[in-house]
């Protein structure tokens, strides 16, 4: 009878739940993601964060005018306008900046009233405004008590950066912002133009002096963390020319101090154990696909690939516990990494991880079967689906990418991708990132 039910309600569940693996390490990731660049969350180039402020004052206007609206929903809206303008005057090709590809594409200009747009239905389920919080409040782009994004007003930088994106714009002979709230209040206006397809599409990169302003705000400051995002950024802006070159963790850069350095280490150790175990959980789901019961029993003799895939975990976990070096929270990393390393089986080292995972792949006595989420293959491409160092541990299959794209293989392994994006938003900030992602793309992501 249980083997009845799982085969039922397995893949009638998949739908609902986020094929995700964050093994319960969510906030150790984003502790070592600080460490490596404090404050910018997940953004990887400007017009993110535009498109998230602009959302906040413009949300702040409407409330002002008795329209009852959150920042979310407005934030949401307008970049969801602000990517089907891309797209569609792209002729709908896709662009690593644009999400919601699938979601819009019949989607008619006349049928992009707020009243429809506001609707999470519309647009994908992880809008890039998700990556913003932390980097509106940290850089000043926002004032807040909290960290909720409904909380969120708009600063005086902010709107300074709004006017430097779009002060010169002018919709329907006034601002962008006062359109837009009028679009937000229900009122007809014209969305489909040159003008406004400027201003908000993610494919139109920033003005030069709203450059300057995200430049000098990732910068400011006297503390560790404005320290740690000004020495990153001269890092990644010295590997532009010599990406060929591999980082030897032995030699530090002379930008960047030893806590710093020795912080970028101990992450990547943490994250290539962390993608190791993540990688053995996609392998066990895989087997248990192609089997006729669905399940792996930990009585048994394991395959040889789950036995190599735990060896390998195990020498990662162990390379990480080796440096006697952890800065996370509770010392959650070396719990973790002592949960892959110690035991004395593969089994308990799988039942360790599975105690962690618990929505793809549960326990059930001594055998692994399907979990809520199971879908009985591979994750194929670990880092859309957790592998990756994100901060949410989320994807993005509505038509767009919760990844920038590729900026080389010369980055050492596990390395956080937030230095990655910081690689991108110095080209962004430089007014150079169509042209790079041209170039990147030609070269089939390996141009450095």
């Amino acid at each position: 009878m249980g083997a009845v039910i799982w085969g039922l309600l397995g893949p009638e569940s998949v739908g609902s739940e986020r094929r995700t693996r964050t093994l319960n390490l969510g906030a150790t990731v984003r502790s070592f993601n600080d460490l490596a660049v404090p404050g910018m969350g997940g953004v990887w180039f400007g017009k993110q964060l535009f498109l998230a402020t602009l959302g906040v004052a413009v949300a702040e206007q409407a409330r002002a005018a008795r329209r009852r609206v959150s920042n979310i929903e407005v934030a949401n809206a307008i970049e969801a306008l602000g990517c089907w303008l891309a797209l569609h005057h792209n002729g709908w090709g896709r662009d690593s900046r644009v999400r919601g590809a699938n979601k819009m594409g019949r989607v008619a200009a006349q049928d992009l009233s707020f009243d429809r747009v506001r609707k999470p239905s519309f647009y994908v389920t992880q809008p890039m405004r998700q990556a913003t919080i932390q980097p509106l409040r940290d850089l000043g782009l926002i004032e807040s008590a909290g960290e909720r994004f409904n909380g969120f007003t708009c600063s005086e930088t902010g709107e300074a950066f709004i006017n430097a994106v779009a002060g010169h714009l002018k919709p329907s002979n006034r601002s962008v912002t006062e359109h837009l709230v009028s679009w937000v209040k229900g009122e007809n206006v014209a969305l489909n133009t040159p003008t406004l397809r400027q201003a908000l599409s993610p494919m139109v990169e920033l003005p030069g002096l709203s450059r300057e302003i995200l430049r000098e705000r990732i910068c400011a400051g006297n503390t560790v963390d404005s320290h740690r995002r000004a020495n990153a950024l001269r890092w990644v802006e010295s590997r532009r020319g010599g990406l060929k070159a591999p980082v030897d963790w032995k030699v530090k850069p002379e930008m960047l101090d030893e806590a710093h350095w020795r912080d970028l280490h101990v992450g990547s150790l943490f994250f290539i154990a962390r993608d190791a175990a993540i990688l053995l959980l996609d392998q066990i789901e895989d087997i248990m696909g192609s089997s006729s019961d669905r399940r792996v029993r930990l009585s048994d003799s394991l395959p040889p690939i789950v036995s190599e895939r735990c060896r390998t975990l195990r020498l990662a976990a162990a390379d990480f516990l080796s440096q006697a070096a952890d800065p996370t929270p509770n010392s959650e990393a070396n719990k973790f990494c002592r949960e892959c390393s110690e035991p004395s089986t593969d089994a308990d080292v799988l039942r360790n991880l599975i105690a962690r995972e618990g929505r793809v792949l549960q326990l059930k006595g001594s055998d692994i079967v399907p979990g809520s989420a199971f879908a009985g293959k591979k994750m194929s491409d670990p880092e859309m689906f957790g592998a990756k160092t994100t901060d949410t541990g989320r994807s993005d299959e509505e038509g767009g990418t919760e990844t920038p794209p590729p900026v080389g293989a010369h980055w050492p392994p596990g390395i956080s991708h937030r230095i990655k994006n910081l690689f991108l938003m110095n080209i962004d900030l430089k007014g150079e990132l169509d042209s790079w992602l041209a170039g990147n793309a030609a070269a089939g992501g390996e141009t450095l």
